[in-house]
């Protein structure tokens, strides 16, 4: 995100991947679940079109998913604002031999007409992306998005959420320094809606939802090996930029566009961090 080390070629989020600590593991399988009904009367000869936001170096969770259907076509588009990055999964990331298409973008992952899309897409992809954004954001994002689904289409999301009925913690308007929109103000002012974010990271104080999140991803990456700096990096990002919507602020945002929402919760795994992931599968409701 934004180009920061963490998320670099030598970046340690390769480790937070193969660690599993943010359940990637239990994502993936929920979202080859939710595409089985989609491709189980799928045309052979017609390839399926994959959109995956903020993809990263090494897309695992959505390449996993498009190998479990290794009689289907994919083609797929990755977007992320790491150059960095996107010359990773270029290059290097081992796509399935059944991706016959792949194309990598720098770019906004936030501002999807900004970018060279295809008109319509079966899967769109967003793991660990949406926790950064506001409110606003997000329904601005999920308005894109509706524009690019195909109607019997998915959006599925793995991400990060604070839960229900706790206090949500403004963003600040700076990030290090750098203004922290990660869509213009200017395009979220035209369609009126304006930013829910503090002038400062101390403006409320921390909310022990946040400080219990924070603490379960230090404890967890160290139990399973993390070296101290790798995680100290993972956790000095998420103390700068996690701002996570609940479960139900997503729904309600998602539902306004016109999508169905399931939400998948992992609060009943014995994983440390279920309490604070989601996967969410949406599809557009047949009046949309």
């Amino acid at each position: 995100m934004r180009r920061e080390a963490l998320f670099s070629r030598s970046g340690f989020y390769g480790f937070v991947l193969k660690s599993n600590v943010l359940l990637h593991r239990e994502a993936t399988q929920d979202a080859i679940i939710a595409l089985q009904t989609v491709l189980a009367g799928w045309e052979r000869n017609q390839p399926v079109a994959v959109l995956d936001l903020a993809c990263g170096g090494w897309p695992v969770a959505i390449a996993e998913v498009m190998a479990a259907f290794p009689d289907i076509c994919f083609h797929y588009t990755g977007v992320d604002i790491n150059p960095d990055q996107v010359a990773l999964a270029a290059t290097s990331f081992p796509f399935p031999d059944n991706v016959t298409e792949t194309r990598l973008l720098e770019g906004n992952a936030w501002d999807l007409d900004e970018l060279e899309l295809e008109p319509d897409y079966t899967l769109i992809f967003s793991g660990m992306n949406l926790h950064h954004g506001t409110p606003e954001e997000i329904d601005y994002l999920g308005h894109q998005i509706q524009k690019r689904l195909r109607p019997d289409g998915r959006f599925i999301s793995h991400d990060v959420f604070r839960p229900n009925h706790t206090l949500y913690v403004p963003r600040p308007l700076l990030i290090d320094g750098e203004a922290a929109a990660l869509v213009n103000p200017e395009r979220l002012a035209a369609r009126g809606r304006g930013g829910a974010e503090c002038s400062s990271p101390k403006a409320i104080s921390e909310p022990a939802w946040r400080s219990d999140y924070l603490e379960q991803m230090r404890r967890t990456l160290l139990a399973r090996g993390a070296d101290p700096d790798g995680t100290a990096s993972t956790l000095r990002h998420m103390q700068s930029r996690d701002y996570p919507v609940s479960t139900e602020e997503f729904r309600h945002l998602m539902e306004n566009i016109g999508f169905e929402v399931q939400i998948r919760g992992y609060e009943n795994t014995h994983e440390p961090l279920g309490p604070y992931i989601a996967t969410c599968v949406l599809q557009l409701r047949e009046s949309t």
